[in-house]
């Protein structure tokens, strides 16, 4: 209920009317995708409301022509908002690596492990350096893991677009990770 409470504290009564209906429409929607991400009812609710303070808070920067152009947008949004909760809530939950019992053979210890989560964060901070047309279908394909088809039903355009569109970030990334490692070296 905390955002029927922040679309009520809207001054401007159009905006307030734009909230409103937004809640309506994507209410269902978004707990859906929360529920679905986090497996549970009241973390759900509160990413539908960390959501909603944030289209809030943008609600000027939105463009309503292009329904299902919103519900995707707000999808994208619901999701990163359960993602980022599920990351905080594991690093939450991380012990330090003296408080491990690791194992006495050194090829059990978990070395992949953490390549694998190194790995995956320089990929984050390497796709949020791109443009976010590039980012968000790469998140789209492989973090969300969508098909090539449920991401043009996102965007709102062709399953032909949607694939070009992957192709051309995934050439973009390419070339910002060597640009990385160039740098690195």
């Amino acid at each position: 209920m905390l955002v029927l409470l922040c679309v009520m504290a809207i001054q401007n009564n159009s905006d307030r009317e734009t909230a409103e209906k937004l809640y309506r429409q994507n209410y269902k929607m978004m707990i859906y995708i929360a529920r679905k991400i986090l497996k549970d009812q009241e973390k759900a609710e509160d990413a539908v409301s960390q959501a909603f303070v944030k289209i809030i808070d943008k609600l000027q920067k939105f463009s309503f022509e292009d329904c299902n152009k919103t519900r995707g947008l707000i999808g994208i949004l619901m999701k990163d908002i359960c993602y980022d909760m599920l990351r905080t809530e594991k690093r939450q939950s991380c012990v330090s690596i003296e408080e491990c019992d690791l194992p006495a053979h050194s090829d059990d210890l978990p070395l992949d492990h953490l390549l694998s989560e190194e790995n995956y964060r320089i990929m984050l901070k390497t796709l949020s350096g791109l443009s976010e047309k590039s980012g968000s279908v790469l998140k789209l394909k492989y973090v969300y893991d969508y098909s090539n088809r449920e991401i043009a039903e996102f965007l709102s355009i062709s399953e032909e677009n949607a694939r070009v569109r992957l192709s051309r970030a995934k050439a973009a990334l390419r070339k910002a990770l060597r640009e990385r490692n160039t740098g690195n070296e």
